[in-house]
């Protein structure tokens, strides 16, 4: 932990999730959860965040301590992580410098939440900063679109970033919230399938059903508690 940089930034920690593909019993893809440490508790820092992403000084500090962690990570091991990223971060520039530098992009895939930035200069008329995308993945990162339908994760920015990504999440507990089960069902199919057809791979999350994910071709990927909890990387 680097000294010097001030609570609550010290605190964050990342959690894992690992990501499977159907029926296998291990996995070596994980996705990265921030959670806050204090007092014995983790969870997930939503008012620190917002500061995070609405005050750049904040956010290069978070940036600088964030670069620290997951180069301690890739060096312990070979695993695969996933690292979310708002689009907000893609319009400051330490954001960019710490892509452009880290060592192991191969291993590294780049997911894009679903939060709408609060400050942007890109075109009026794009949803997302798709220039800004495409340098990203130029530099050799995989790119996934994270909960799609939500916020700012539509079809449009689907099909505007056609070329770019690779992975699409799906998030069942959202639509079971919302729908009765068969129409939940009908819908998640209907989206993921139309996702494959676009060449994409389809991870679904939060499906702790076995019924239901016996159901699911062997190709689309799962993430949920019925796998394994989130736990703290070591």
């Amino acid at each position: 932990m680097k000294s010097g940089t001030p609570f609550p930034i010290k605190d964050l920690i990342f959690f894992k999730q690992g990501i499977y593909n159907l029926h296998e019993s291990e996995t070596h893809e994980y996705e990265l959860l921030l959670r806050c440490e204090a007092e014995g508790l983790c969870a997930f820092p939503s008012q620190l965040f917002y500061k995070i992403m609405t005050d750049e000084r904040i956010h290069k500090l978070y940036i600088d301590h964030i670069e620290e962690l997951l180069n301690d990570y890739f060096e312990q091991d070979q695993n695969i992580y996933c690292l979310n990223l708002d689009y907000q971060e893609l319009f400051y520039e330490e954001t960019l410098v710490f892509l452009k530098k880290f060592k192991y992009k191969d291993r590294l895939k780049i997911e894009f939440t679903e939060r709408i930035p609060v400050r942007r200069n890109n075109a009026y008329e794009e949803l997302v900063p798709v220039n800004i995308i495409k340098a990203v993945k130029q530099m050799g990162y995989s790119i996934a679109l994270d909960d799609f339908l939500s916020g700012v994760n539509t079809f449009e920015t689907l099909y505007a970033l056609d070329e770019l990504i690779s992975r699409v999440k799906i998030s069942w507990v959202g639509f079971k919230r919302i729908l009765p089960s068969k129409e939940a069902h009908k819908l998640l199919f209907s989206l993921a399938h139309i996702i494959s057809e676009l060449g994409k791979e389809v991870v679904i999350e939060g499906v702790e059903e076995q019924a239901l994910l016996d159901s699911f071709p062997k190709e689309w990927k799962q993430q949920s508690y019925y796998y394994e909890l989130p736990r703290k990387i070591k």
